[in-house]
């Protein structure tokens, strides 16, 4: 039997080219699968770390209340309880800006955080603290939420 090795070689070179295609969609759709997953992973910590805030702002409604409207009707202490309320609410709205700014959460994401925030931030006890601990945070956090978030 004579074989005829030309073809063979060109058979086995087609097969070899479709499992390579093969291969590169299966990375591609693994790829994208894992990104949702990192996404979700991502997302699921924020909101494990806003009922944390979210319970701080519940055990401390009064206190909250108070210093959003005028930070001088509260006492030292309580200015210092406030200021760590407000820093909390900041580090959950910083994480959120950093996941975006990783391609690790969606705009849509980000725009409630933002709404949220915006809505906190209307109030002058709330924006007489962030004047007052911004400099924790790094430029580019502080100079959006200055030119995007409080005006």
């Amino acid at each position: 039997m004579d074989w005829n090795w030309a073809a063979i070689e060109s058979i086995s070179t087609a097969i070899a080219s479709v499992c390579v295609i093969i291969s590169i969609i299966f990375l591609v759709i693994e790829l994208r699968h894992n990104a949702k997953a990192i996404e979700g992973t991502t997302i699921q910590s924020l909101m494990s770390l806003e009922q944390e805030v979210f319970a701080l702002l519940a055990a401390n409604a009064d206190l909250y209340t108070r210093g959003c409207k005028d930070l001088s009707a509260l006492s030292p202490d309580e200015q210092f309880q406030f200021e760590r309320i407000v820093g909390a609410q900041m580090s959950l709205t910083y994480s959120a800006y950093i996941q975006l700014g990783r391609g690790l959460m969606g705009q849509e994401v980000w725009d409630a955080y933002l709404n949220a925030f915006k809505h906190y931030a209307a109030n002058p006890g709330f924006v007489d603290i962030w004047e007052a601990i911004k400099n924790n945070y790094p430029a580019s956090f502080r100079s959006y939420i200055d030119s995007t978030a409080l005006t």
